[in-house]
């Protein structure tokens, strides 16, 4: 009866929840290409990349942060710097992604758009909250929930007689035929990715829950880290923040 109840509930939640977690999988993959396909569509990353190979150094923070807040009042929230070309180099200021700047480290010179990154914008936004804001971020966290539920609830329905042989749990019943065959293949292939999607599932849980943010970080002995209060006419410790770089 239990057995059955639960083959129910992974199979129910494989064709409602799995249709958001196959979504999430798309864009993750290619957000994971995400450097590399912005390289492609802009040069600019190449000559940046020349500088690095050539021994040169960026601009000291003292210099570029200057020339990135020129003509601008709003306060520079984060500040990201990539000398080697592999990412792009931004300047994060307040009012959102239309205010963000990305620039060459090396000459500090703007760089108007970066062809690409409204799109990956658009697919990260999709992959965490479905384009869907708060209520997006919620139904994603549930569905990473149901990822969990699958690996723990398939590990239990494929325990094969004889669990103590590899082949039960690694080799494809190739002999087999109809449901048979494709209960096999299920089987095995849900068990060589059953790490990754648990791994998938616990990590992604932390960005959509701030109680299982929050027992995470006790149960890891994790203090919480403080929040402060930073006055937006506050100057820049250019030279603490250099030392981080």
């Amino acid at each position: 009866m239990f057995k059955n109840v639960l083959f129910q509930l992974h199979w129910l939640l494989g064709i409602t929840a799995g249709a958001v977690l196959a979504v999430m999988g798309l864009s993750g993959a290619v957000l994971s290409f995400e450097d590399e396909l912005l390289r492609a569509a802009n040069p600019g990353f190449a000559e940046i990349a020349e500088h690095h190979a050539d021994g040169q150094l960026p601009l000291a923070l003292s210099e570029l942060v200057p020339l990135l807040q020129a003509g601008g009042d709003r306060p520079l929230q984060r500040l990201r710097v990539d000398a080697t070309g592999q990412r792009p180099s931004v300047a994060r200021f307040a009012g959102g992604k239309e205010h963000w700047v990305y620039f060459d480290p090396y000459s500090g010179e703007r760089f108007s758009a970066l062809r690409g990154q409204a799109f990956f914008d658009f697919v990260e936004d999709l992959h965490r909250h479905l384009a869907a804001g708060e209520r997006g971020k919620w139904i994603t966290g549930s569905c990473a929930i149901a990822l969990l539920f699958f690996t723990l609830s398939g590990l239990y329905l494929r325990w094969p007689r004889r669990w103590w042989h590899w082949r039960s749990w690694l080799a494809v019943e190739w002999k087999r035929s109809g449901r048979g065959f494709l209960w096999s293949l299920h089987s095995v292939v849900g068990t060589w990715v059953l790490l990754i999607y648990l791994m998938s599932a616990l990590t992604g849980l932390w960005w959509s829950f701030d109680w299982y943010r929050s027992a995470a970080n006790t149960l890891l002995g994790v203090a919480p880290a403080a929040k402060h209060k930073v006055a937006t006419g506050a100057a820049l410790n250019l030279e603490r923040i250099e030392a981080t770089l």
